[in-house]
């Protein structure tokens, strides 16, 4: 039995992303194993419905930044200081540059982990200068700790934890002959899920029989649905909004389609897998490493519309059989080396490898 921590999770918010839900398992997963566990998010945003406050831990998030940025640092620092964590698992860089900030002023434990390979350029001089104060870095691809380490911008040595699905609660039906041919999409219109090359793409294969369904908040921006109606694809494209869970549309899809330019290990992919769907992604990082190894679909160049479609068409154009081996390929993949039992289990292991190393 691991002696009882006192662990703080410090991310940038609860927004229902995959790095995120990541983060609410291991909280999940900690609770379990009777630690003492506070989550903090550094903005006001909950998009788990109830699943923060039915996991038990405590929990903290701050105020708007620009309104009370000193009001937020006072509340960082007495919470931390009340606290008195064993360890502080921070994710994602606004979290890790924050951390490290506070660990000048209160020496803890950091394990700091990273959930995407590019870091975006208005974080790179906060990150590279407070570089070298964590414990441990923890990477969720092997893409993404080997740009890092060429980079500089981490020592090296770091760790890598894939991401943990839920296997179970992802079964798979026999392969559907939808007719119009189903694909799928999921991810909220933040600035590295390129949908603009994703409309392109569809505008390229218009005259055949499918559908695209998008599972992901606007965010309030008109130009999606204004790009769509320009390209004459909106008897094609279904904008869905945010889902909080998303496996019913998944089941009932023929395929599953990403056009990000950046990813980490997309839970999106793994989940489409997880229910062996055949995959059309871009050729980047986490996406790389899965489509590769798993042999599950199509890898395509990333803002090329025309690779995309191409490769779009040939997931639509083969046989049933033929994209039932695809999926099964990539379940069995996933079912190998993402179980979330195990990958919680090397949660641990660390946390208790971190908390014994002597300052």
């Amino acid at each position: 039995m691991d002696i009882r921590k006192r662990i703080i999770l410090l991310t940038p918010s609860m927004s229902k992303g995959g790095a995120e839900s990541q983060l609410l398992k291991i909280a999940r997963f900690l609770q379990t194993e009777d630690h003492k566990v506070l989550l903090i998010s550094m903005k006001g945003i909950d998009e788990f419905d109830g699943a923060l406050q039915e996991c038990g831990c405590d929990l903290l998030f701050l105020n708007n930044w620009i309104r009370k940025p000193f009001s937020n640092v006072n509340a960082l620092c007495r919470t931390i200081d009340n606290f008195k964590p064993d360890v502080v698992l921070a994710f994602m860089f606004v979290a890790i540059i924050a951390a490290r900030v506070m660990k000048l002023r209160t020496n803890f434990k950091l394990i700091s982990s990273i959930r995407i390979s590019v870091i975006p350029a208005k974080w790179y001089v906060p990150f590279r200068m407070t570089s070298g104060l964590d414990d441990v870095i923890v990477y969720n691809s092997l893409a993404a700790k080997q740009h890092f380490e060429k980079k500089n911008l981490c020592v090296r040595g770091g760790r890598i934890i894939k991401n943990g699905i839920s296997i179970s609660n992802f079964k798979p039906k026999a392969q559907l002959a939808n007719l119009p041919f189903k694909w799928i999409c999921i991810g909220h219109f933040r600035w590295n899920k390129d949908y603009k090359t994703l409309f392109r793409a569809v505008a390229l294969i218009k005259h055949h029989d499918f559908q695209l369904n998008i599972l992901g908040k606007p965010d309030g921006e008109q130009w999606p649905e204004e790009m769509i109606n320009s390209l004459g694809i909106s008897s094609h494209v279904n904008l869905l909004g945010f889902k909080s869970d998303p496996r019913s549309f998944l089941e009932d899809a023929n395929a599953f389609v990403l056009s990000s330019f950046s990813e980490g290990m997309p839970n999106a992919v793994l989940e489409a897998m997880a229910l062996a769907k055949p995959v059309v992604v871009t050729d980047i990082d986490g996406n790389h490493e899965l489509v590769t190894k798993a042999a599950c679909g199509f890898l395509c160049e990333s803002e090329n519309e025309h690779a995309m479609a191409t490769a779009m068409l040939k997931i639509m154009e083969m046989s049933d059989a033929k994209r039932f081996m695809l999926g099964e390929r990539g379940r069995e993949y996933v079912c190998a080396n993402f179980a979330e039992d195990q990958v919680m289990k090397r949660w641990m292991q660390l946390i208790n490898e971190t908390t014994c190393k002597q300052p």
